[in-house]
């Protein structure tokens, strides 16, 4: 993303459309995949809390033994990972960012 946008910011006018574009379309990928993953973690750990509001006092032994272990699951939330580097969050994109912005700055002065 850094090395786009200082290719963007180097080139002429009639050239850069294309890498306007290509960065638009990266900041877009960005997004949708840190927003759909930290989508995943919040719904993840709301299942507990619809569990326990349900009516499952209602239920016999087994079925209340099963939401007790559902609610018990849930409170690991589910986390998309980015490889060796950590779960996948808003604020790992905000991380993403930042690093891309300090790279661009040291291409163009450095």
């Amino acid at each position: 993303m850094a090395t786009v946008s200082v290719s963007l910011m180097k080139q002429q006018e009639y050239k850069s459309l294309w890498l306007l574009f290509f960065i638009v379309l990266l900041f877009t990928q960005l997004f949708l995949i840190g927003w759909t993953s930290n989508e995943i973690k919040v719904q993840s750990e709301a299942i507990g809390d619809a569990l326990y509001q349900s009516k499952w006092y209602l239920l016999n032994k087994d079925g209340k033994q099963l939401i007790l272990i559902s609610i018990a699951r849930t409170r690991i939330p589910l986390l998309m990972t980015i490889g060796p580097f950590g779960p996948m969050t808003t604020n790992s994109i905000l991380l993403v960012l930042k690093a891309a912005y300090s790279y661009i700055n040291i291409m163009m002065w450095g």
